[in-house]
């Protein structure tokens, strides 16, 4: 299991947390470091829509809401995920060929 994000972002922190709690190995991987062959892995299983954290400070800063990131082309969001990856919802976790954004690795264990 590989969980990206930022070690000092409180959402990651819970989500190792509960990794932990629940004995998951995971390898953790700085989530701004991520080059376009990471995303683009993640978005053979993702839409590029689910990634951004539309409610965040580095949406708030690229003044990016729901309906601007609705009329950019696919690829012009790809560009400003990569110029920014603090932009995505984090963690980004991939297990077992499957990529699980934010809270949705509380599903992956029961």
């Amino acid at each position: 299991m590989k969980l990206y994000g930022i070690k000092n972002c409180g959402s990651v922190k819970k989500a190792m947390e509960f990794l932990k709690v629940k004995g998951v190995e995971f390898e953790f991987l700085d989530i701004k470091k991520i080059d376009e062959d990471i995303l683009n892995s993640w978005l053979e299983k993702r839409e590029i829509k689910d990634l951004p954290n539309l409610s965040g400070t580095s949406a708030r800063k690229l003044n990016l809401n729901k309906e601007k990131m609705n009329a950019l082309a696919k690829e012009e969001l790809k560009k400003m995920i990569l110029e920014t990856p603090s932009l995505i919802k984090r963690p980004v976790i991939e297990y077992k060929g499957q990529i699980y954004i934010a809270k949705e690795y509380e599903n992956l264990i029961s």
